[in-house]
């Protein structure tokens, strides 16, 4: 004969999340969104600043090799990647007469007044090759 025992049947209080348990969870993925979020950013400020400091080195050497041509400076500025980039260049003399060193400092145009990059060369004092 079948037995007529009931299977435990949950009661209605019982089904689902209660109030806290959602809202633990809802902070818990808020931080974990934030931890993200912040992740993110601080990556994207990374690469910029290589993106940067590859640009002014770019700058740099061009700068450098104006020299070494003999080429004419215009201005201490100069465009490049849709952005101003301002060039100081000192040359000093050297131990050869023939040889000056050539120091290229490359910083952005506005708002910061240190250099990203500092490249030294040797330029020669008799012009061209």
């Amino acid at each position: 004969m079948m037995s007529l025992v009931q299977p435990n049947i949950r009661s209605s209080n019982d089904a689902g999340f209660t109030l806290i348990e959602a809202l633990v969870a809802m902070v818990v993925l808020a931080l974990g969104a934030v931890s993200l979020l912040a992740a993110t950013e601080g990556h994207t400020a990374r690469i910029t600043a290589i993106t940067d400091r590859t640009t002014a080195r770019w700058v740099a050497e061009n700068r450098l090799t104006e020299l070494r041509l003999g080429l004419a400076q215009v201005s201490d500025t100069d465009q490049m990647l849709g952005q101003n980039w301002r060039i100081s260049t000192t040359l000093t003399p050297t131990t050869d007469p023939a040889l000056r060193r050539a120091t290229v400092a490359v910083g952005r145009a506005a708002g910061d007044s240190g250099s990203l990059v500092s490249l030294t060369g040797y330029v020669t004092t008799a012009g061209p090759p």
